[in-house]
């Protein structure tokens, strides 16, 4: 995964290439800045140290992060409960589970639930 450290000129957008709601919000994105960096979150491996950088911008947990909805969730962690490293490592382990993508702009990070929440960056 690319340095998540970015500049207030660049918008660094952590997202599934195959997903219709990344699309638009790269779409968005690309209307408020030309200096934008992305990062595919299911061919990319990560480390703990840059999850927990983006957890410490976007100021959530691991477990905030997590779609409850997808399937693997239902079935393999819904009703667990782990330490903050574990859900970092199923983060790490298991990238479709998040819910959307993640944009880094400076120091401020945002889970993009809607695809205009860009804007607010």
């Amino acid at each position: 995964m690319h340095k998540t450290i970015t500049t207030n000129s660049e918008i660094h957008l952590i997202l599934k290439t195959d997903c219709s709601k990344s699309k638009k919000v790269l779409a968005y994105a690309k209307s408020i800045s030309s200096n934008i960096k992305t990062t595919n979150i299911s061919r990319t491996k990560s480390t703990g140290t840059i999850w927990q950088t983006i957890l410490t911008k976007l100021d959530k947990s691991p477990k905030q992060l997590l779609d409850k909805s997808n399937p693997y969730y239902q079935e393999n962690i819904k009703g667990r409960d782990f330490e903050d490293r574990d859900w970092t490592f199923l983060l790490m382990n298991n990238p479709d589970l998040i819910r959307g993508p993640i944009a880094i702009r400076g120091n401020k990070a945002m889970l993009i639930d809607n695809p205009t929440d860009i804007y607010k960056m």
